[in-house]
């Protein structure tokens, strides 16, 4: 019996390679085309006169003109005539952020053709640490610079207590950590903003006492911050209580304690 030899449809592996042979091609065109472009585009972008830095804005709310100009003259100085992209945008937000105290974050961005634009988010003062001298710090417990301007805060509430030896540039102790919790609860609660706060005392952390703008003392204890100024509202709120009779009220307890001048 004869065997049969297989046999291929005639021209049908060829027609298959001629078919995708323009496309292979095309596609080979196409990808040295972007290459060759990107590569033009880039050596464009980087050599051209056109995009040499030549200004630079500095954006912040409420910051000083004469330090946004300094800033911005600083930054030009150091880096002006250099292409905008190669110009380290991350080592000038460091620069910055290391320099000013009260810068809380930086970032910087080009503006094309010839521009940084670096925006600034700056620390807010929300009470002053007091020592021998007053120190603004930010609810971090950063001390900000600024000494000369604490008559402009003087509204601000006061902190006792904390030895600023060891309120470090970046961090706060114990008993700042636990005052700043404190106002920030105080902030939280609606109420308070008809009462005020003029000091906190945190000689003991333990035992935290704050003073209300009318100089009523509030003993709050250490902890439960939130649960206790719930106390002291329906407290006041109490139609009986007459505040220039009493000396202070005491709310570490279940049961609020009101101390008579």
């Amino acid at each position: 019996m004869r065997k049969q030899k297989k046999t291929k449809a005639p021209g049908s592996g060829d027609s298959f390679k001629e078919a995708m042979l323009p496309r292979v091609v095309s596609a080979a065109v196409i990808i040295i085309f972007i290459v060759v472009a990107s590569i033009c585009v880039k050596a464009f972008l980087y050599r051209s006169d056109y995009f040499r830095l030549r200004t630079v804005e500095t954006k912040a709310a409420f910051l000083d003109q004469r330090i946004s100009l300094m800033i911005s003259n600083q930054v030009l100085s150091a880096h002006k005539g250099r292409n905008v992209f190669k110009v380290n945008l991350k080592y000038i937000a460091q620069s910055i952020q290391g320099l000013y105290g009260d810068v809380k974050d930086v970032t910087v961005r080009i503006a094309l053709p010839d521009k940084l634009i670096v925006t600034l988010k700056l620390r807010k003062p929300v009470a002053l640490v007091r020592n021998a001298k007053y120190y603004p710090i930010d609810e971090e417990g950063v001390v900000l610079p600024g000494m000369g301007r604490v008559e402009a805060l003087k509204d601000l509430p006061v902190i006792e207590g904390v030895d600023m030896r060891y309120i470090g540039r970046r961090g706060a102790p114990v008993k700042l950590k636990l005052a700043l919790e404190l106002l920030k609860d105080i902030k939280d609660a609606r109420f308070m903003s008809a009462y005020g706060v003029a000091t906190i005392t945190a000689s003991d952390p333990g035992n935290l006492v704050f003073y209300l703008k009318n100089g009523v003392e509030i003993r709050m204890g250490g902890e439960k911050f939130g649960e206790r100024l719930e106390a002291l509202g329906k407290t006041l709120r109490d139609p009986r209580l007459v505040l220039d009779k009493i000396k202070y009220i005491d709310v570490r307890f279940k049961d609020v304690y009101i101390g008579p001048k």
